[in-house]
């Protein structure tokens, strides 16, 4: 396995001081955030999970409001699934008031299409390689299908 000292900048970007001052305006509210989160916003979290595991939690759990510490893009199927709840985006700590991760918007129906449709660009790597990283996404796709996603 190879690693290295990388980051998600959508998650480093939350403000423990605005969403200690969002709990103190929404008492009933809890905070729930991605793992990838700093450390001080995960020790103040109710719950802590994966992107589908934030959703499953929303859906069982009572609580009629939800500060949330991820990528905004989930949020529309949080509100689809629960719409008589309320989820708070959790305020970053930047003048933008974004929490959107500008690369994962770099995927476009378009792209993939084109990707699909010409078969590029061509990623070429040794087959024991390739075997190795198709576990993992196969994984992936049979925990998305086991959840209904």
């Amino acid at each position: 396995m190879l690693l290295w000292n990388g980051a998600c900048m959508v998650h480093e970007i939350f403000s423990l001081e605005k969403i200690t001052k969002l709990k103190q305006r929404h008492p009933k509210a809890k905070l729930i955030a991605h793992p990838e989160c700093e450390e001080a916003v995960l020790k103040i979290a109710d719950f802590i999970g994966s992107t589908t595991g934030l959703l499953k939690y929303t859906q069982q759990d009572d609580t009629p409001e939800y500060i949330v510490a991820t990528e905004t893009g989930i949020l529309h199927q949080m509100m689809k699934a629960s719409p008589q709840k309320t989820f708070i985006p959790a305020p970053p700590d930047n003048n933008c008031a974004c929490n959107d991760c500008p690369h994962m918007k770099l995927n476009t129906l378009e792209k993939i299409y084109l990707c699909m449709k010409y078969e590029l660009p061509e990623i070429l790597m040794e087959e024991e390689l390739r075997l190795a990283a198709l576990k993992p996404m196969k994984r992936m796709l049979e925990i998305s299908e086991q959840a209904g996603l």
